[in-house]
């Protein structure tokens, strides 16, 4: 069993130095801030160590160290203090003589000193060292490979050796950062990734166990790409297993491809009539998948993050929400005693939802049962009572237990909540990507993610907290542009209310028909939710009208939940005068239309007038790849033969892929001013990304039988 220390501190930089240094050696760490919470958790269960300072909130520690001796079994618990009030040569004698402390500590301290007196205080052994066997007694290089799973495979083609040998390279040279790194064994991968969730974090997590290393790139905390350097993780193997392809089909893909430099795989398996786009894009994403879902079975594995690494321009990405990805990476990869383990120490805590509303109203998929168990999570139910009351079998409901408490949408606490909760995870399954029967695909394995829920019920609904759609939803924009043009709506009429018709309360709304009406309309607004909403990448500007209509109702809940505020604002309004639009969200809404009517230009063909719209918009927002792949499109169309026009497009057409790696038309624009300019061999390798965005693109998928003849 891993070893467990509770540390008592109330200043917050101290705590994250200690839990992560002392999560570093190996314990599983417990926070309290201060003596009344750190007695509470003594008495419900005792740690294999405390480390603690004396001059602690309600409790002090030396009246903390006293009860914690009058336990029982509490004589036996080592003590490591620390301390920069209580410094004497006399406290220092009666922590040691009177109350039995094993080390005492002096602030500023040496972490390491520290670390290294509570492990020896918890008894945590030392792993024993490695004996170099003898020449005779070596296992054979492949015995070696085939034991840490870096074995060749047949199947693999030359992208999978070639990004075998550039993972290899770049964790070489992985530069160093110090803001998350340490060992699997001590901090599991879920929980990893939902730190860098709650940071939004954007860069390269660099995995490593033995010879085996991975990259994890993430977008805003959404894991979206990943490499490896296993060979048989490569895209071959996986369409054979799902049985997309047969071995035969795959062994002469291969084949070809030695006659085809600079194609892909899965082109030439279309142009054998193998597989359909569709079902190319849908093996990609498996693959995908498989990479990233392998991690959560590394039982230790050194890990660290870098934001300076760029992410790789893919069209292919993963797209699942952080808690969907970290309900199926347990439910494939955990076993029944990792959860148990994990679970024991909190069992006794009280489960309530998350109270930041970007956290607890993730998207998930949950069936009917599993609704029932997340409905008893009100805040007043320790965890060992909603597994025990869940009509789930235990082992299951402990499974969904942690995936919910890894992913911070609920959370344990020391006390219970004085009313249940308001808002629960999400019950709706994300899409699984479409899969069209065509030409000779063979019949397709069913797809490896649970089944989708069924429709959840009026009561379901009620008893998750989940709000009735209203026409004219997000939830509802089938595409990109509906999905845009609902958010423009809900941003101008925004721009014409007051804090109350926002939220759409009342001036006599109480607090908590305010935060009913702001977590609603929070969930309907959150990241996830517009991922699965429209039918592709939910562009840069759409997300970002998004997170500045959140953040105004943000801002409007906070200033009415708050008496004075609330007041403050009323005079405000009595005095006429308007609510303040940020300025991002304005900014956001210039940009889109002056995009609008750039497209309207070119559907009459006014190239001129439409790339000086094109031009506004990109300057009001330049983030946005698709208001960059318009501008330079129509740029182009005015003079396509210029040779030096060609040159200026074909850069910002990159910039625009790079910016919006997922917009096909971006990849097809690209494709085919390349091809004009002579290029037809980097022209290919635009339109194969074109059909991975969009496998209905029919020029790309034109362009392409035109190339290869």
């Amino acid at each position: 069993m891993v070893k467990t220390a509770l540390v008592v501190e109330d200043d917050s930089g101290i705590q994250s130095l200690v839990k992560e240094a002392l999560e570093s050696a190996g314990l599983q760490v417990m926070i309290e801030r201060d003596g009344d919470a750190a007695l509470k958790a003594l008495e419900r269960r005792l740690p294999d160590v405390l480390v603690t300072d004396l001059l602690l909130p309600t409790i002090g520690g030396f009246e903390l160290l006293e009860k914690l001796r009058t336990m029982p079994g509490g004589d036996h618990v080592p003590v490591v203090v620390m301390s920069g009030i209580y410094r004497s040569a006399r406290h220092k004698k009666q922590a040691r003589e009177k109350l039995g402390v094993t080390a005492y500590f002096d602030k500023p301290f040496d972490i390491h000193e520290l670390t290294a007196a509570v492990k020896e205080a918890a008894g945590v052994t030392r792993p024993r060292p490695k004996v170099a066997p003898s020449s005779s007694s070596k296992p054979h290089r492949r015995q070696l490979d085939a034991r840490e799973g870096m074995v060749d495979d047949p199947l693999a083609d030359f992208d999978t050796r070639l990004e075998r040998d550039q993972l290899e390279s770049a964790s070489s040279t992985f530069p160093a950062e110090r803001t998350v790194r340490g060992n699997l064994k001590n901090k599991r991968f879920p929980e990893v990734l939902s730190q860098l969730y709650r940071w939004k974090a954007t860069g390269a997590l660099l995995l490593r166990r033995g010879r085996i290393k991975k990259i994890v790139y993430l977008k805003d905390g959404y894991p979206i790409f990943v490499k490896s350097n296993l060979l048989s993780e490569c895209l071959g193997r996986i369409l054979v297993r799902e049985k997309m392809i047969t071995e035969d089909e795959c062994d002469r893909s291969l084949e070809l491809l030695k006659t085809s430099p600079g194609k892909q795989q899965g082109t030439v398996l279309i142009e054998q009539g193998a597989i359909s786009p569709h079902n190319l894009v849908f093996g990609l994403q498996l693959q995908l998948e498989q990479k990233l879902f392998d991690i959560f079975g590394w039982g230790d594995g050194d890990y660290q993050f870098n934001a300076k690494i760029e992410i790789p321009t893919q069209a292919v990405h993963l797209d699942m929400s952080l808690a969907t990805v970290v309900s199926e990476g347990v439910r494939r990869k955990f076993t029944d005693q990792q959860v148990s383990d994990l679970l024991e120490p909190f069992l006794d805590l009280y489960l309530g939802m998350h109270p930041e509303p970007s956290h607890r109203i993730q998207e998930v998929p949950l069936e009917a049962d599993e609704r029932t168990l997340v409905a008893l999570i009100d805040g007043r139910r320790t965890m060992r009572e909603v597994v025990d009351r869940s009509s789930l079998p235990k082992k299951a409901a402990q499974k969904l237990v942690y995936s919910l408490v890894a992913a911070e949408m609920i959370q344990p606490a020391t006390r219970p909540t004085k009313k249940p909760a308001e808002s629960a995870p999400s019950s709706s399954p994300p899409p699984l990507p479409k899969r069209k029967s065509e030409g000779s695909d063979p019949p397709r394995p069913p797809p490896p993610a649970r089944s989708p829920a069924p429709a959840t019920t009026k009561a379901a609904s009620a008893a998750l907290g989940e709000p009735a759609l209203l026409p004219g939803s997000l939830h509802e924009a089938s595409t990109v542009e509906e999905l845009r043009a609902r958010l423009l709506e809900r941003a101008r009429m925004l721009k014409r209310q007051n804090h109350f018709e926002a939220l759409g309360v009342s001036k006599r709304a109480t607090v908590d028909e305010i935060q009913r009406a702001h977590a609603a309309l929070a969930r309907e607004l959150h990241p996830d939710r517009l991922r699965r909403s429209a039918d592709g990448a939910v562009p840069a500007d759409a997300r970002g009208l998004a997170e500045q209509i959140n953040h105004q109702l943000s801002v409007a809940a906070e200033t009415l939940a708050d008496d004075r505020r609330r007041q403050e604002y009323l005079a405000r309004l009595d005095q006429g005068q308007k609510t303040a639009v940020a300025e991002d969200l304005a900014r956001l809404l210039g940009a889109e239309t002056r995009f609008r009517k750039g497209e309207s230009a070119v559907e009459n063909g006014r190239l001129h007038d439409a790339a000086r719209h094109f031009e506004e918009a990109c300057a009001l927002y330049p983030d946005e790849g698709e208001f960059q792949a318009a501008l330079a499109w129509a740029l182009y169309q005015q003079t396509p033969d210029d040779g030096v026009v060609q040159v200026d497009v074909i850069a910002r057409l990159q910039r625009a892929t790079e910016l919006a790696p997922r917009h096909d038309k971006g990849w097809l624009w690209l494709g085919k001013v390349l091809q004009r300019s002579g290029r037809p061999g980097e022209a290919l390798k635009q339109f194969e990304r074109a059909v991975h965005c969009n496998p209905d693109n029919r020029q790309a998928l034109g362009e392409l039988k035109l190339l290869s003849r």
